[in-house]
C-alpha cells in the first residue's frame, strides 16, 4: 500500500477516504435495495404476480435483514469493519445478481436470494459505524455520519432514476446484473484503500495518527456489556421507538412509491424515478445540514447527550 499511501499524503486525509467509501458502500446497499421496487412493475407483468405475492417479494428482504442485525454489531464489533463491511459488500452483490435467475426458478428460490441479500445487506450499518468510531475523532462525527448515510439517498435516487432507463434498453433483469456488478468494484476499491485501524495504514501521517489515537478507546479496555443490560435501558427503548417510526416511513417509501406513482397516480414507467426521488432529494440535503449543526453544537460546548435527544427529536 506504499503508493496508495504517498498518493493520499498528497491530498485528504485517510479518514476522509475511508468515510467516503463508507459512503459508497451505502450507496451500493440502496441501489441493490431499491431497483426492485422499480424493476417489480414489469417482474410482475412478466410473471404473472399478484399483489399480495409482490408484498411477499419485498418483504423477504427484511427478513433477512431483522435476522442479522444484532449479529451483524457482533461481528463487526469482534473482526472489524473493514473485513465485516466488505463480505457483506459481496455477499448481497452476488445475491442481487442471483435475483433474475432465482425469480424464473420459481418464487421459493427468489424468496431465498432475497432473504440472502438482506443477510448481506444488514452489516452495512454496524460495519460503518465501527469504522467511524476507529477512524473519526469526536469533533468530526456527526458529519462523518451524516456524509456516510447520506449514501442513503444518493443510491436511492440513483437508483429510480437509472433502473426504468436499464429496464427499457435492456430487459429488467440487468438492473440486478449491472447493478451487482457495481459492489464488486467497490470491493476492489475497499481492499486496496482501507485498512481496519489508523495504525496499520501507511497513508497516515504522525499528526493524523495522534488525532486518532487521542480519541480512541484502547483494545479490550472495557468489555462489551451484556444485552441485556441495553433491554432494561429506557433510553434503548426510545432510540427504538424513534428508529421503528423513521424506517416505517422510509421502508413504505422505498418499497411501495414508485408502484403507487406509476398505478395509482397514472404516471408513465419512465417518469416513475423522477417523481418518487423528491422525498430522498430533501433527506440528502438534511443529512449533512444537521451533521453540521450538531458537530458545531458539541463544539461551542453543548454536552453530546442533549445534542442528540435535540437531533432525534
Amino acid at each position: 500500500m506504499t503508493e496508495v499511501g504517498a498518493a493520499v499524503r498528497r491530498g485528504l486525509p485517510v479518514r476522509a477516504t475511508v468515510v467516503g467509501l463508507c459512503f459508497a458502500a451505502i450507496f451500493v446497499c440502496y441501489i441493490d435495495r431499491v431497483n426492485i421496487s422499480v424493476a417489480i412493475i414489469p417482474m410482475a407483468r412478466d410473471l404473472g404476480w399478484s399483489p399480495s405475492t409482490q408484498g411477499l417479494v419485498l418483504s423477504s428482504f427484511y427478513v433477512g435483514y431483522l435476522l442479522m442485525q444484532i449479529g451483524g454489531g457482533r461481528l463487526a464489533d469482534r473482526f472489524g469493519g473493514k473485513l465485516i463491511l466488505g463480505l457483506g459488500v459481496l455477499c448481497w452483490s452476488l445475491f442481487t445478481i442471483l435475483t433474475p435467475p432465482a425469480a424464473f426458478l420459481g418464487f421459493s428460490a427468489l424468496l431465498l436470494a432475497r432473504v440472502g441479500m438482506g443477510l448481506g445487506e444488514a452489516v452495512t450499518f454496524p460495519s460503518v459505524y465501527n469504522l467511524i468510531a476507529r477512524w473519526v475523532p469526536p469533533t468530526e462525527k456527526a458529519r462523518a455520519v451524516g456524509l456516510a448515510t447520506s449514501g442513503i439517498p444518493v443510491g436511492t435516487v440513483f437508483a429510480l432514476l437509472v433502473t426504468p432507463i436499464i429496464v427499457q434498453a435492456l430487459g429488467w433483469e440487468w438492473a440486478f446484473y449491472l447493478f451487482g456488478a457495481v459492489g464488486v468494484l467497490w470491493f476492489a476499491a475497499w481492499q486496496r484503500l482501507v485498512t481496519a485501524r489508523p495504525e496499520e495504514h501507511d497513508g497516515v501521517g504522525p499528526d493524523e495518527l495522534a488525532l486518532l489515537q487521542d480519541q480512541s478507546v484502547p483494545e479490550g479496555a472495557q468489555a462489551s456489556p451484556p444485552l441485556l443490560h441495553f433491554l432494561r435501558n429506557r433510553a434503548t427503548w426510545a432510540i427504538i421507538a424513534a428508529h421503528f417510526a423513521s424506517n416505517w416511513t422510509l421502508y413504505v417509501v422505498l418499497s411501495w412509491l414508485p408502484k403507487y406513482v406509476n398505478e395509482g397516480l397514472g404516471v408513465s414507467f419512465a417518469a416513475v424515478g423522477v417523481v418518487s426521488m423528491l422525498p430522498h432529494v430533501a433527506s440528502l440535503l438534511f443529512y449533512n445540514v444537521w451533521g453540521t449543526v450538531a458537530d458545531r453544537m458539541i463544539a461551542g460546548g453543548r454536552s453530546v447527550t442533549s445534542v442528540r435527544k435535540l437531533m432525534q427529536s
